[in-house]
């Protein structure tokens, strides 16, 4: 587990965080499916064609977006993740941390992501308050963190995360960081209750399962794409729920889109 200091907030990350995910990022129906939901709310919130990716990985995301027409730029402290990125075809990366970076291009960014980021931080409402310096006056973010408390599992603690969230919990943190909500829903409806049959259940009778590469590529459905496109077509009218800004009940990711309201 990598845990770097950085500032007022410690970053918790898996050693091999980069490179597992890289083997099966597009064979899997969680990021094909996050993706779809996040190109779809850029589009329905209007945000701008320049973007930033912050801790943007592998560049999955990033490719998403690239593809459907925004000038991402993927900035990733991780070397992995920035070779992984330029072979996917990620045409602007930059290797930095969020504090560094900021403190290069204070105030100009029009837009910024982070998405699947903000738990592995310790002090998140910090890591918001540079988001905030990064931005311009009117800027925009999205976001999408791991949904529920009521989830925690080994599995949480073996990525390296730090907590889940609820929206109500992610709205009240933005607030106190300059953002106000303009769009906030959960989903992964239909994962919810197997995540909690699969990992939370058997930890109640102390049952706990490494999460090795090995359980990662099947939970994905990483190289089962049949299963793989089956999921994501019972999933499919989530997107269509984003695309027409309505808020799903329940799931397991939260996502939330945002605009800044005052500098600090």
């Amino acid at each position: 587990m990598i845990e770097e200091k950085r500032e007022k907030w410690l970053v918790s990350y898996p050693d091999d965080g980069n490179s597992v995910c890289f083997e099966m990022e597009d064979m899997s129906f969680w990021y094909q499916h996050r993706n779809g939901c996040l190109v779809e709310a850029m589009k329905a919130n209007g945000f701008p064609k320049d973007f930033l990716d912050i801790g943007g990985g592998n560049g999955i995301t990033a490719l998403a977006m690239q593809n459907a027409g925004y000038n991402v730029t993927l900035v990733e402290p991780y070397a992995t993740g920035i070779e992984n990125a330029r072979k996917r075809g990620i045409r602007s990366t930059i290797q930095n941390t969020l504090e560094e970076y900021v403190a290069k291009v204070n105030g100009t960014a029009p837009a910024a992501g982070f998405f699947d980021v903000m738990e592995h931080i310790s002090d998140d409402k910090s890591f918001l308050e540079n988001i905030n310096r990064l931005l311009t006056p009117d800027g925009r973010i999205m976001l999408t963190v791991p949904a529920f408390q009521s989830l925690w599992s080994e599995n949480d603690v073996q990525l390296g995360h730090f907590r889940r969230y609820t929206l109500e919990q992610l709205s009240a943190l933005l607030a106190e960081a300059g953002f106000k909500v303009t769009y906030a829903t959960y989903f992964f409806s239909l994962v919810w209750a197997p995540m909690w049959f699969a990992r939370v259940l058997p930890e109640k009778f102390g049952i706990k399962k490494d999460n090795t590469p090995e359980k990662k590529r099947n939970e994905h459905m990483a190289g089962r794409p049949a299963t793989a496109r089956l999921l994501r077509r019972l999933l499919g009218w989530e997107v269509n729920a984003i695309r027409n800004k309505t808020r799903i009940p329940f799931g397991t990711s939260c996502l939330i889109v945002a605009q800044k309201t005052r500098a600090l």
